[in-house]
């Protein structure tokens, strides 16, 4: 591979996501506190904000796209017929964009590392499909982390539009590189997301597998890495 820009993946490439039963159901009591008010018991809000992840993948998996965190409080209100007022829709917002990277967010020391050592030499950006996080709160974490001008750009779905494998994300990532798309690499844990939206769109790619292993058997990608320091040997 002759590279002269990166792409990388976010959740589960830079950072491990946080997704377990003890914050789904923090996420539940907040917004049990809110539904109360209109009538809606612990139990059913606990559905309630089931279907969310139901209509996110849903989505996500068949529309190339990620729903915002408002627009899937919406679909709460077309399921019980009910609009929220502005105060109590915008702490449901505020509350669930912000939950992860305020308090769960964990950036290893050793991968810092390793991207800063990439920006050094290659142009690094972003291409994330983002969830309850946009990719305002994403940029906030990097640069809470000392990490964000590490970073060329951010090609984060809540802005576009699209998510992977669309390949508008990955020609628009190219566009901002300044570069060929052959002349690139993408990084990323999922094959039907990164693997295959790089594969389609020209660009090198390599499966990262320390957070995620699920697609290590079936992936057509050029290279496999469990460790960030593997990533920066296979690209130098």
């Amino acid at each position: 591979m002759n590279i002269k820009a990166v792409t990388v993946d976010f959740w589960d490439t830079i950072a491990p996501y946080p997704f377990t039963e003890e914050i789904f159901q923090e996420r539940v009591e907040h917004s049990s506190r809110i539904f109360g008010k209109y009538d809606i018991t612990f139990e059913t809000s606990e559905k309630l904000m089931r279907s969310i992840y139901d209509h996110f993948e849903d989505i996500w998996h068949n529309h190339r796209r990620t729903p915002t965190t408002p627009e899937m409080f919406r679909h709460i209100e077309k399921i019980i017929g009910t609009a929220f007022d502005e105060q109590d829709f915008s702490e449901l917002v505020s509350f669930n964009e912000s939950l992860i990277t305020e308090k769960y967010f964990d950036l290893r020391a050793d991968i810092a590392d390793s991207i800063r050592k990439l920006s050094e030499k290659y142009k690094i950006i972003i291409i994330s499909d983002t969830g309850f996080e946009p990719g305002r709160e994403l940029r906030k974490a990097l640069d809470k982390n000392d990490l964000l001008d590490r970073f060329h750009y951010g090609v984060f779905s809540d802005e576009t539009g699209y998510s992977k494998p669309d390949e508008r994300a990955f020609r628009l990532a190219s566009e901002k590189a300044g570069c060929l798309i052959s002349d690139m690499v993408h990084i990323g844990d999922r094959e039907d997301k990164d693997i295959l939206g790089a594969r389609s769109s020209g660009m090198h790619s390599i499966l990262f597998t320390g957070f995620r292993n699920d697609d290590a058997e079936r992936t057509t990608a050029e290279f496999v890495a469990e460790t960030w320091t593997e990533l920066v040997d296979i690209i130098n």
